[in-house]
């Protein structure tokens, strides 16, 4: 095999590693699709009462979570606005970002090891306090009959976004069956600084934006 045939052979290989790839992200993609058009009912006695206090439990860290990010967001914030502030300090401009990847486990029967296994993600910038004016507040919904003591306790904002609001095909909403299958919450916090340069004068440039 001549080098030109080795290199042709492994391009080729390459294409089809990222055709494999393409292919699973879009089964995945229309399966969720199917899902969004046929939203599972929540009948609430096919729930036994160790799934309803797993979900539950389920509500009470979201709680926590959003608890902790509002933290976060609240630390962060002002170490950010100082630099802004900052007149010998290029950064104009900055986004914090929360990430959260709702996981299920590996003895799931989707679970692929080539693939993510992400139930549905949700994201929103901490520089809005998300938390201002929610403590305290339920958002369950009353029109809705949810199963056994998840009827009667207050929803937290991350548990009701999670289950009643979709946002695409990478961000369904989730049934309370599939909100079950959550084994873990991968949370991302992503800081972005915003800076000019400007190539003629090499200088740093104000927010102009």
């Amino acid at each position: 095999m001549t080098l030109r045939q080795r290199d042709a052979l492994s391009s080729l290989q390459d294409e089809l590693f990222q055709l494999d790839h393409a292919c699973r992200r879009l089964s995945r993609k229309a399966k969720a699709l199917g899902e969004l058009l046929e939203p599972a009912a929540a009948d609430e006695d096919a729930f036994t009462p160790e799934e309803v206090e797993r979900l539950v439990q389920l509500n009470e860290r979201l709680a926590f979570l959003a608890r902790h990010l509002q933290e976060v967001g609240q630390t962060l914030c002002p170490q950010m606005e100082a630099r802004v502030a900052d007149p010998d300090d290029p950064m104009v401009d900055f986004e914090i970002e929360a990430i959260l990847h709702f996981m299920f486990p590996e003895d799931d029967p989707d679970y692929d090891e080539d693939s993510d296994p992400f139930l549905t993600k949700r994201s929103f910038n901490l520089k809005v306090d998300h938390n201002e004016g929610r403590e305290g507040v339920d958002y369950r919904e009353s029109v809705h009959r949810f199963p056994g003591r998840l009827n009667q306790i207050a929803h937290c904002w991350l548990f009701h976004d999670l289950y009643d609001h979709s946002y695409g095909l990478e961000q369904p909403a989730l049934s309370l069956v599939d909100c079950l299958r959550i084994d873990k919450i991968w949370v991302t916090v992503a800081v972005e600084h915003q800076a000019t340069l400007d190539i003629e004068t090499g200088a740093w440039l104000p927010d102009t934006i």
